[in-house]
């Protein structure tokens, strides 16, 4: 029941897309952004999962995964 706070950041050339997903899920995006938080603000069991960041722009992309655990 508390309050959990991912971030990601990019930097590129465009400025890249950013974007969070849960598993497939887009959660949220933001367009020619440095940095992109995700606020999960009452974490529960099903929560848990891996969660994405991804960096996207014409030159390619980037990802980073994380798996959160919920006790």
């Amino acid at each position: 029941g508390t309050p959990v706070e991912l971030g990601c950041e990019a930097e590129g050339r465009p400025p890249p897309l950013l974007s969070w997903f849960r598993g497939v899920t887009l959660l949220r995006e933001e367009p020619v952004s440095t940095s992109l938080r995700l606020v999960l603000p009452r974490v529960e069991p099903d929560h848990a999962g891996t969660y994405s960041c991804v960096a996207e722009n014409r030159n390619g992309r980037h990802n980073r995964s994380l798996q959160l655990h919920v006790a």
